[in-house]
């Protein structure tokens, strides 16, 4: 089995001095990291999107979502997997940031080992056993955000700024 990886992440130049600057305009430590947050969503959908793609085209298959549903007996189409890859903010944490990748509240049920239900983007990359045999496909999300790291980087700075500047406007400066 494979070890615990650890999270990829893409750090934004310039985050604590705009901190520090809408502190010094008045904003409370929690309505500046919520501010903050907001002009990282514009690059965090861009990376979304961007693994969502890579996604598919690793996992391609015939009928995307399709699913057989036992009460029916029928085949139903439902969402696709690489759908499930969206953002979390950070809501435990203090600083303000975004988590790209599958997410926990829409899994696409596949009952695995004893009736756990786990996310299928999630069990791919992580690996599993189909029968004796170990399976482990390439880490597409990791790969997706080495690929558009500076990318993604770039337009969160530049957000960042615009923030800063209208705030900056507001205050009357």
């Amino acid at each position: 089995m494979s070890s615990k990886k650890q999270n990829f992440r893409i750090e934004v130049k310039g985050i604590n001095e705009v901190k520090k600057g809408l502190m010094s305009l008045g904003l409370t430590a929690r309505k500046s990291r919520t501010e903050i947050n907001k002009s990282l969503r514009p690059a965090a959908n861009q990376l979304a999107r961007g693994m969502q793609k890579a996604y598919k085209k690793q996992f391609a298959s015939k009928n995307p979502g399709r699913r057989y549903n036992p009460t029916s007996k029928s085949y139903v189409f439902g969402k696709r997997t690489a759908d499930t890859i969206g953002i979390t903010t950070a809501r435990k944490s203090r600083e303000p940031g975004l988590f790209v990748g599958p997410m926990a509240k829409k899994v696409n049920p596949h009952y695995w080992r004893k009736g756990a239900s786990r996310n299928l983007a999630a069990m791919q990359i992580e690996g599993y056993y189909r029968g004796k045999k170990f399976i482990q496909y390439p880490d597409v999300f990791r790969a997706t955000a080495e690929r558009m790291g500076e990318q993604v980087s770039n337009k969160a700075q530049k957000d960042l700024g615009r923030l800063l500047e209208k705030m900056i406007r507001k205050a009357g400066f």
